[in-house]
């Protein structure tokens, strides 16, 4: 009795560290200053060509965060590609509460990006993201988060 109940301890403890993503990376933002000409860049190492990837972009912000959302400019490279995405990210509903998480004064949300989306080759690709708002330079965002999630 006291070895299975030492093997399902082990089992458990084990099995509750397992990855939840593949990628999951969160950058920091001067909330109070964050400008157009400030790039965030996540490096991300494909292993499989052949899998299919969802790709999600994250925003922590602040609750009195002065607009209804994010525009995000996208930079998504492998070597020599380049392809650029514009993403719109809500952060508040139109009665003023936030989508996504709370937690304190920060609010979290996660959006997809890439849904089921094939990566061309394995290897190393860089991720890069710059805000578009017309408030330069912009308050209230902390945190800007790449996750990615391996389908099998």
């Amino acid at each position: 009795m006291k070895n299975t109940f030492i093997l399902l301890l082990f089992l458990s403890v084990f099995s509750s560290c397992e990855k939840k993503y593949y990628y999951s990376e969160f950058k920091p933002v001067d909330s109070k200053n964050w400008k157009q000409t400030d790039t965030l860049t996540y490096l991300v190492d494909i292993d499989d060509s052949n899998a299919y990837y969802d790709i999600f972009v994250s925003v922590r912000h602040q609750k009195d965060y002065e607009f209804s959302n994010i525009w995000l400019n996208i930079i998504d490279s492998y070597y020599e590609v380049k392809e650029t995405y514009r993403l719109q990210v809500p952060l508040f509903k139109q009665d003023g509460k936030p989508y996504g998480k709370e937690s304190g004064s920060l609010c979290t949300q996660t959006i997809p990006f890439q849904k089921r989306t094939k990566f061309p080759k394995s290897g190393n690709y860089k991720i890069k993201i710059v805000q578009l708002m017309r408030k330069e330079p912009l308050n209230g965002i902390s945190d800007v988060g790449i996750i990615i999630e391996k389908k099998q």
